[in-house]
């Protein structure tokens, strides 16, 4: 399992992208289109809120 390099403390903790498959905390999050066109995944952060950002940010942070 690969995760991503995340700054101390994480921001997404246990944000994991194996095989193009986001999981976070073992379960694997649901990727969704908005009206746009731009792919979303909805995250929860170190502080317990859940916010939705684009697919192509976190794939970003894994390159």
């Amino acid at each position: 399992m690969q995760s991503i390099q995340q700054t101390n403390p994480a921001r997404y903790p246990g944000l994991s992208i194996e095989h193009g498959t986001i999981t976070q905390h073992g379960r694997a999050r649901a990727v969704i289109m908005n009206r746009r066109g731009i792919h979303q995944v909805s995250l929860r952060t170190a502080e317990g809120r859940t916010v939705t950002l684009p697919v192509c940010r976190l794939f970003q942070w894994e390159a």
